[in-house]
């Protein structure tokens, strides 16, 4: 295997152990949320996340690959035992974001492969990184509901009834991600 394709893999990989993190604290934070929206926000953003992790492993597959451990898991264990049971919107997020600057120097690494398969991905794979800048795009979604209704919730703004849905031209791009190639045969011939 060339470097190139070595180092898309690992990135891939990492992002997607921190996608399938993110689905389970977000879907943990939702479970004992009582307010309706602030639950639906946590779970539409576990629910993406989620489906990022299971892209990214089709997409690892698809390169010859086949995820598994990333250089993350052992601190994602220890973020997600120490996030898991927080309660509270502000709460949460603060923790979050304190969390994941104490870490940092810890997570250097992990970053770095992460950036190294996303240039190499824009090198040698243009597929691959059009995918992967998909997938960065729709996360700025779920981090710009986080930072707006945090604003909210700590009163700096007023409440509104928003959540981390796409933009229709972001649902557009993911349909059009799952057409068949052309001039490939029909998968199925019931249809003349």
């Amino acid at each position: 295997m060339d470097d190139a394709r070595a180092e898309i893999l690992q990135g891939l990989n990492v992002f997607r152990a921190l996608e399938g993190w993110g689905a389970v604290l977000y879907a943990a934070w939702a479970a004992d949320e009582p307010d309706a929206r602030l639950r639906a926000g946590h779970l539409i953003i576990a629910e993406r996340e989620a489906n990022h992790a299971r892209l990214l492993a089709e997409r690892i597959r698809a390169l010859g690959g086949e995820p598994g451990p990333a250089c993350v898991d052992d601190l994602l264990v220890e973020q997600l035992a120490e996030m898991k049971n927080l309660k509270g919107f502000v709460t949460q997020l603060d923790a979050l974001k304190r969390i994941t600057e104490r870490d940092r120097p810890r997570m250097a690494g992990c970053q770095q492969a992460l950036d190294r398969g996303f240039e190499a991905a824009k090198a040698t794979d243009p597929a691959t990184h059009r995918f992967w800048e998909q997938l960065y795009g729709e996360e700025k979604v779920s981090g710009g509901w986080y930072r707006h209704t945090y604003s909210e919730m700590s009163g700096k703004r007023p409440r509104t009834d928003t959540l981390p849905v796409l933009a229709p031209d972001q649902i557009v791009r993911r349909a059009e991600s799952g057409r068949g190639t052309a001039g490939e045969p029909a998968a199925c011939s019931a249809i003349a």
